[in-house]
């Protein structure tokens, strides 16, 4: 029945706007900075 199958459209994670700072250790060097400037401007949180 080709007639009820239904295209799913993919649906991502959300985008990640807390951050712990235990997260932050494993990161690399440029994700880590571009999270930092985040930030840094309000754009993420900084959860303690």
């Amino acid at each position: 029945m080709a007639s009820k199958t239904i295209d799913r459209i993919r649906v991502g994670l959300p985008k990640k706007t807390y951050w712990h700072l235990y997260s932050l250790q494993n990161l690399q060097s440029e994700k880590l900075a571009k999270v930092v400037n985040k930030i840094l401007k309000s754009e993420y949180q900084l959860v303690k």
